[in-house]
C-alpha cells in the first residue's frame, strides 16, 4: 500500500449528510443520464442484431458507436456520481482510480472517433455511390473500428505510460492531506489529448457533413431537373403526334359524327395541353419533394453537427484552458463533464430515429405494436 492510501484510509469519508443541497437535487438527473445511456444503447445494438434489414455493413459502425457509448454509461459514469458527491476525495484504491480515469478517456475518445467514421463513411457513400459501394464491406467497416478503438487506446494509455496519471495524488486539505482521482494535469498531455480526442475529430465531422449536405443538395437538384426534362422531351407535339384520346373522347367523336356534326378540331391540341399541365405539375410536386429532402438533410446533418459541439465543445475549451493556467469554477466544471457524458445519451437517438427500420426494430423490441414509422 502507498503511502498516500495509509493517509487517505485513516480519513474519514465525507458524510453523506454533509452534501450540500443543490447536488442531491444533480443525482436523479445524473441518474436518468446514466438511465438512457445504458438502455439506448443496448437498444441499438439488439436492434441491428435481431432485425435483419439492419444487418448491414455500415450499421456495425453505429454498432461500434453504441458499444464505446454503454461502456460509458457502465463504467465511468457511476464512478462520476460519486466523485462528484464527494467533492472528489478519492477514497479508494489507487488501481480503481487507473481504471476510471483510462476508461474515462478511452471511451469518450472512442465514441468521438466513432462519430468520425461514421461521417466519413456517409461521406465516401455520398461522394463515390457505385465505388465505395463495392468497398464498403464487413471488412472495411472492421478495419474502421479497429482504428478507432486503437487510436483510443493509444490517447488514453499516455497517463499510464509516459505522462503519469493522478492517481492517488496527495491534495491539502486543512491540516490532512487527502487523495483526489482526476484527469492528467500534465499541460502536454492535456494539448495532446484535446486535439486526438475531440478537436482533430471535430474538425473531420463538421467538414464532411457539411460537404455531404452540398453533396446531396447537388445531386436531389440534378436529378429533379434530368426527371422533368426527360418526361417533357419524350411528349411528342401538338401538331405531327397521334391522337392521345381515351375511349370516352373517341366515342365522342364518333357520336357527333354519327350525328352528322364535326369532330372536335382542337382534341389533339387539348389533349396535349392537358397532359403537358399535368406533367409541369408533376415536375414541381417532385421539386417540392426535392427541396424538402435537401430541408431534412439540413435539419438532420444539423442535428447531428449541433448536439456534438454543444454537448463536447465547452468541456474541451476548459480542458485546454487548463494547459494555459485557466481555472474554470469547480461547478461549472462539472457542468460540461455531464454536458459531454450527455452525448452518450444522444447518440442513440439521433444516429437512429431518423432510419425507418430502426424505428420498426425498436418497436418490436418494446412490442410497441402501435408505434408510427412515418
Amino acid at each position: 500500500m502507498s503511502e498516500n492510501q495509509e493517509v487517505s484510509t485513516a480519513l474519514p469519508a465525507p458524510a453523506l449528510s454533509s452534501v450540500p443541497v443543490e447536488k442531491w437535487l444533480a443525482v436523479p438527473l445524473m441518474s436518468i443520464v446514466i438511465l438512457l445511456t445504458v438502455v439506448g444503447n443496448v437498444l441499438v445494438i439488439l436492434a441491428v442484431f435481431t432485425y435483419r434489414e439492419l444487418r448491414q455493413a455500415q450499421n456495425f459502425l453505429i454498432v461500434s458507436l453504441a458499444c464505446a457509448d454503454m461502456a460509458v454509461g457502465l463504467l465511468v459514469l457511476p464512478l462520476q456520481v460519486k466523485v462528484y458527491l464527494t467533492n472528489d476525495v478519492w477514497l479508494l484504491p489507487d488501481i480503481v482510480c487507473t481504471v476510471f480515469t483510462t476508461s474515462d478517456i478511452f471511451f469518450c475518445t472512442a465514441s468521438i472517433l466513432n462519430l468520425a467514421a461514421i461521417a466519413v463513411d456517409r461521406y465516401c457513400a455520398i461522394k463515390y455511390p457505385i465505388l465505395y459501394a463495392s468497398k464498403r464491406t464487413m471488412t472495411t467497416v472492421l478495419i474502421m473500428i479497429a482504428a478507432v478503438f486503437g487510436l483510443s487506446g493509444a490517447i488514453s494509455v499516455g497517463p499510464v505510460l509516459s505522462w503519469g496519471s493522478a492517481r492517488g495524488s496527495s491534495v491539502p486539505n486543512g491540516t490532512d492531506s487527502v487523495d483526489r482521482c482526476q484527469l492528467p494535469n500534465d499541460k502536454g498531455y492535456i494539448v495532446f489529448s484535446a486535439l486526438g480526442s475531440f478537436y482533430i475529430p471535430a474538425v473531420i465531422i463538421v467538414s464532411l457533413y457539411i460537404s455531404i449536405f452540398f453533396a446531396l443538395r447537388r445531386r436531389l437538384k440534378k436529378r429533379a431537373a434530368a426527371s422533368a426534362a426527360g418526361r417533357l422531351t419524350r411528349l411528342p407535339s401538338a401538331h405531327n403526334a397521334p391522337n392521345p384520346v381515351t375511349a370516352e373522347t373517341a366515342a365522342a367523336t364518333s357520336t357527333a359524327k354519327d350525328a352528322g356534326g364535326a369532330a372536335p378540331a382542337d382534341a389533339d391540341g387539348t389533349n396535349y395541353q392537358e397532359r403537358r399541365r399535368m406533367l409541369e405539375q408533376h415536375s414541381r410536386q417532385r421539386q417540392k419533394i426535392s427541396l424538402s429532402r435537401e430541408r431534412r438533410a439540413l435539419r438532420t446533418l444539423g442535428i447531428i453537427m449541433g448536439i456534438f459541439m454543444l454537448c463536447w465543445l465547452p468541456f474541451f475549451v476548459v480542458y485546454l484552458g487548463e494547459a494555459a493556467d485557466y481555472q474554470t469554477r469547480k461547478g461549472v466544471y462539472s457542468l460540461f463533464v455531464w454536458l459531454g457524458y450527455l452525448n452518450s445519451a444522444i447518440n442513440p437517438i439521433i444516429y437512429t430515429i431518423f432510419n425507418v427500420d430502426f424505428r420498426k426494430a425498436f418497436a418490436n423490441l418494446l412490442h410497441l405494436r402501435g408505434f408510427c414509422f412515418a
